[in-house]
This record gives structure tokens, sequence and C-alpha cells, in this order.
């Protein structure tokens, strides 16, 4: 499927740019549309509260968040190039509803550019990739919070293990992986299996089918699948990885699997992620 319709959340934080950044470079390379989501929170007293609440310091903020956001737009609309058509959305939400509205949003798009914010300790509103991961059904990329300097796409990494999830993250890279000029395709497995009964062998005969030559890598067994991924990144220079979030969301709950969790916690390269 071509990439030709992008949504990115804009982070207003410090390390909102790097995602900006990525994300105007990613549509430039595919020549697709750009549209920027800007996240407005509404708070709302509890019902508990006793005594006067300060709704005019309430509205206040609600105003300066909205104003923040839009300046973020206003700075994505300057760096982006003339050949590339931007939009902007404003997302108004209760707290911790934010996440929700921001995947349900993605539904509308090819693909969705999110920051990978804090996992451990980030609030519900912050975790815009669980929010498109769950509830879009969409590929994510997902920017590392350390990500410096240009896009770079030359040497993808996928992750294949003949999951749902795995099929539908590399469903969604092919159009990146074709641009790619090394591709390779990693498994981990526990048993001395011969090539040809790896999984991956049969999905890098699909990727041939697509112009996409990539090479299997099985990978020795690992307690920690998600860090001896990291680490293999890492020492191959793959610019990017391609893999399936695996867990499941509830109302107003999303759960991790622990190699999902592991990646989206200690990520070093963008990720690509489907679930």
């Amino acid at each position: 499927m071509a990439i030709k319709d992008i949504l990115v959340h804009l982070d207003t934080s410090e390390r909102g740019s790097n995602v900006a950044d990525f994300a105007i470079a990613l549509a430039t390379e595919l020549g697709a549309h750009l549209t920027a989501a800007g996240t407005v929170l509404e708070i709302i007293p509890p019902a508990s509260f006793m005594g006067e609440y300060p709704y005019d310091i309430m509205a206040a903020a609600t105003e300066q968040a909205r104003d923040a956001a839009e300046a973020a737009y206003q700075r994505l609309k300057t760096a982006v190039p003339s050949n590339v058509q931007t939009d902007y959305v404003s997302i108004q939400a209760v707290s911790g509803q934010a996440r929700e509205d921001f995947g349900r949003l993605a539904r509308h798009f090819d693909l969705a550019v999110v920051g990978q914010g804090n996992i451990e300790e980030g609030t519900d509103d912050e975790l815009m990739a669980e929010g498109a991961l769950f509830r879009s059904g969409r590929p994510v990329f997902i920017v590392p919070n350390i990500q410096k300097g240009p896009i770079k796409l030359g040497k993808a990494m996928v992750c294949w293990d003949g999951g749902l999830p795995a099929a539908r993250a590399l469903a969604g890279s092919i159009d990146l992986l074709t641009r790619a000029g090394s591709v390779e395709v990693v498994s981990i497995s526990g048993r001395n299996l011969p090539s040809e009964e790896l999984p991956g062998f049969n999905i890098t005969r699909h990727l041939a089918r697509h112009g996409i030559k990539a090479e299997l890598r099985k990978l020795p067994a690992a307690e920690d699948i998600g860090a001896a991924l990291l680490s293999y990144a890492a020492d191959s220079g793959a610019n990017y990885m391609v893999m399936g979030a695996y867990g499941h969301s509830r109302i107003r709950e999303f759960i991790l699997g622990g190699t999902t969790r592991t990646l989206l916690a200690s990520m070093t390269l963008p990720v690509l992620m489907a679930h």
C-alpha cells in the first residue's frame, strides 16, 4: 500500500521538534500529505471536589494548551517544503481520553507518527503511541526520544514471528521497504530448524515478489526478546525497525506485551508497529 496520507501528533514538549522533523522528512520522501493533530485537554473537577473550583485558572490553562498546539503547527508548517501539503486538526478531550481520540482519528490515515513519550511514567494523555496502536488499526511510526538528525530509510530490520501483528506491520511498511537498500528479516527461534522451516522463509519470498530483496537472519533464543532485537539493531546499523505490537486494550486502559513494552521503553531507533 502506498503511504500518501500521514498523521503526526504535535508534541509541545522540548522533544516534540524531533517528532515533527521526522514526520516532515517522511512525508517529503513519500510525497504524502501531512496532517498535524494538536491535543487540548479540558480539565473537569472531580465529583468529590469540595469548595469553590478555580474555573478561570483552568480555562486559562486550556487556552494556553490550545495556543501551544497551534504554535507548534505553525513551526511545522514553516519547515515543510513547498511540495508537501499540510493541515491541522485540534483534539479537545477530557484528561485520560486524548490518546483514545487520537487513535480513532488515526483510522482515517495510512500511517501515524508519534513520539516515544515515557512508557513507564507518562500520563495517559502523553502515551499517544498506545492509543494509536490499539485504537487505529493502522501502522504507527514511533520516534524515539533520542532521535537526532535527518530521517534514514536505507537499512530496514523486519522482526518476523509469523503472527498477525507482525503481518500487519509488514504490510504497512511495504512502501518504505521498497525504498531501502538493505532489508533484513529477523527471527528469534529456540529450536534448531533448517532455513526452509524458519519463520520468515516464505515472507522473504513474498517480499521478493514486491521487488524487495531481503535476507533472513536467525537470532539465538533469548529470555528478553525486546532487548535482543534492540541489541541486534544496534550491531547491524539498522535505520529503523518493523514489528508487530502485542497486547490489548480495555476501556481507559492499555496493556502491553513484554516485548512491546521493552521496545517502547528502551527504543534507540524509529520503530514502525502495528497491532
